[in-house]
């Protein structure tokens, strides 16, 4: 794991809320999160261990929603790693569900219950909030058209981001850009 370029004040953790506490912690939040995104292309689990960070940070035990490793009749930690890994790095491109089952080494049926009893939710639904994720990313991150982020998030063309993303968030892609870029 690479070094970071800044110390984390642990003192913030114990101390009480006041208003340069909170300054501070927002500042380090901002320094954390915008460390692991310029690393997240190089070194995956160096910006996931930064991410981790922030979110202690912040109060919450995870960001990253992380399924509870002992649900009953779910994956095992090592089959909901794989799974996670795959869907991340086949989000813009069709994701099967046999194949997601034969990483998992169950029979399709099996991996599905065992799926939503670990992640709360269908393989499909959790595909489809991950692709929403990755294009909430882009549409903050870049300039880059709505149409274009439709495809490299995996969608069919930009009216099925905007039914997906309407459908998951309530708002039209473009009016969630604007209202975010405003702020």
């Amino acid at each position: 794991m690479s070094a970071l370029p800044f110390q984390i004040d642990d003192s913030l953790h114990r101390a009480p809320i006041g208003a340069s506490s909170l300054a501070s912690q927002h500042h380090q939040l901002s320094r954390l999160l915008a460390h692991a995104m310029s690393l997240v292309e190089q070194n995956e689990d160096t910006a996931m261990d930064l991410i981790r960070k922030a979110s202690a940070l912040v109060g919450s035990p995870d960001l990253l929603e992380t399924p509870e490793p002992s649900t009953r009749g779910g994956l095992a930690p090592w089959q909901v790693g794989r799974v996670k890994r795959h869907i991340d790095k086949e989000l813009a491109g069709r994701i099967n569900i046999d194949e997601l089952a034969q990483i998992t080494r169950l029979s399709t049926s099996y991996f599905s219950a065992a799926f939503r009893a670990s992640f709360g939710t269908s393989p499909h639904d959790y595909i489809c909030r991950r692709r929403i994720g990755r294009a909430k990313q882009l549409m903050l991150t870049t300039d880059t058209p709505l149409c274009e982020i439709a495809l490299d998030c995996g969608f069919a063309d930009q009216s099925h981001l905007c039914r997906v993303f309407r459908r998951v968030t309530g708002q039209t892609p473009a009016a969630w850009r604007r209202s975010r870029r405003i702020a």
